[in-house]
């Protein structure tokens, strides 16, 4: 339980400005008041000018969508083991299809297999749209999974109701050895210790996120942006967590870097809770 804590109170915590694309306007606006837990204000989404409010009416301790399906999925899999992938993908239609329980921002994953859904049940004349997110809403499963001390190998065949990206599968084998490491060694030395089990495609960029200090020298020498994709919202998470000293700290400086912030906290938070606990300050502030 603890796992998912982490994950979803990290997600609250950055909503209020979560897709604000401007680093400079949120490094001088950290400097003046705080920036966890706020309400929701179009006048810094406006001021920001590089920003999407997406959840407008959200309230403090809300999640974004990837957090409601992380919760969606660990309710349903604590409830039923035999949870299979079809039923996963039963289980977002349901929610975001027009008239679904969900009201709010729908992503382009859940948008195109509502499309393909559609035209299966509809019988259309029309080609389904290829699946092939590389979003973060990829770790949903994952974290379920390890929240409930289930065997994380289950994780690719929900993910891939979403995508055929296979670099999941290899991301997933990371963040095994690194919670694994985490009962043995601090969270630095375990990062360091796990990241030959990361997807070739990433091995570098991880190690890039270990030895530059500077965020905007990461970003900028690795060519990251801080939008939701697993290449750029992994490589930040990893270098988050290993340079700072804490829970609060690393939820603080990933809010701070802006984009995808929230949707970044869900496995930025998991890790955390693994490495440090929960804050019960995050926990009472977050709507769980």
């Amino acid at each position: 339980m603890h796992i998912l804590q982490g994950a979803l109170s990290s997600n609250a915590a950055s909503l209020g400005l979560n897709w604000i694309y401007n680093m400079p306007y949120l490094e001088k606006l950290a400097d003046k008041e705080a920036i966890l837990f706020i309400p929701i204000d179009p006048s810094k989404y406006k001021r920001a000018r590089k920003a999407y409010l997406a959840y407008p009416e959200a309230s403090v301790g809300d999640f974004t969508l990837q957090g409601h399906i992380l919760n969606w999925f660990y309710e349903r899999l604590k409830e039923d083991d035999t949870f299979k992938a079809e039923d996963y993908k039963a289980m977002l239609v349901d929610h975001l299809k027009p008239g679904g329980s969900y009201i709010g921002w729908v992503e382009s994953y859940g948008k195109k297999l509502i499309y393909n859904t559609l035209v299966e049940d509809l019988k259309l004349n029309a080609d389904p749209l290829t699946l092939n997110d590389d979003q973060l809403v990829g770790f949903a499963p994952y974290i379920a999974l390890k929240s409930l001390g289930k065997d994380t190998k289950r994780a690719w065949d929900y993910v891939s109701v979403l995508t055929s990206n296979e670099d999941y599968i290899g991301l997933f084998k990371f963040f095994d050895h690194l919670m694994e490491a985490l009962n043995n060694h601090p969270l630095q030395t375990s990062i360091e210790h796990s990241i030959d089990h990361a997807p070739d495609s990433l091995r570098e960029v991880l190690y890039n996120a270990v030895n530059t200090k500077d965020i905007k020298t990461f970003l900028k020498d690795n060519n990251l942006n801080t939008a939701c994709s697993i290449y750029h919202g992994i490589p930040l998470v990893v270098h988050i967590l290993y340079h700072t000293n804490g829970f609060e700290d690393a939820v603080h400086m990933n809010t701070k870097i802006g984009g995808a912030s929230s949707d970044r906290g869900l496995m930025l938070g998991a890790v955390l809770a693994e490495a440090y606990g929960v804050p019960d300050t995050f926990i009472e502030k977050t709507n769980l």
